[in-house]
C-alpha cells in the first residue's frame, strides 16, 4: 500500500461551516464539503474546485486570462465566455469584474 491507497480506502470526507468571505452579507456562513481520495486532493486548486462559489470565480478568472491570451486562443475563450454568460450568477460576476454598467 502507498499513502494514496490508504487515503482512498479511508473515504475521508469533512464538512465545514466557514465565513462566506465572498458574500457582501455580514455574518453569512458557507457550507463546505471536502472529499479526500488522495494527497493531490489537498492541493489548493483541488480544494477550490470542490467549493462551488470559488470554482465559479476560478472559471471567471480563466475566461479573463484567455481574453489576454494570443489570438490563437480565441475559440477557447469564446466557448468559455459563452458558458459563463449562460449562467446568471457567473454573468453578474463577469459584469462586475469588467466594470460594465448595465442599464435596466
Amino acid at each position: 500500500y502507498n499513502l494514496n491507497a490508504v487515503i482512498s480506502e479511508a473515504d475521508i470526507e469533512r464538512e465545514f461551516v466557514v465565513p462566506a468571505e465572498l458574500s457582501d452579507a455580514p455574518n453569512e456562513q458557507m457550507y463546505v464539503n471536502l472529499k479526500v481520495k488522495s494527497m493531490d486532493d489537498l492541493s489548493p486548486d483541488h480544494i477550490a474546485s470542490q467549493v462551488p462559489e470559488i470554482k465559479r470565480l476560478l472559471e471567471l478568472r480563466e475566461a479573463l486570462v484567455a481574453l489576454k491570451s494570443p489570438l490563437g486562443n480565441i475559440p477557447a475563450f469564446r466557448a468559455q465566455l459563452q458558458a459563463l454568460l449562460e449562467n446568471e450568477d457567473t454573468r453578474e460576476q463577469l459584469i462586475q469584474e469588467l466594470g460594465i454598467a448595465v442599464q435596466k
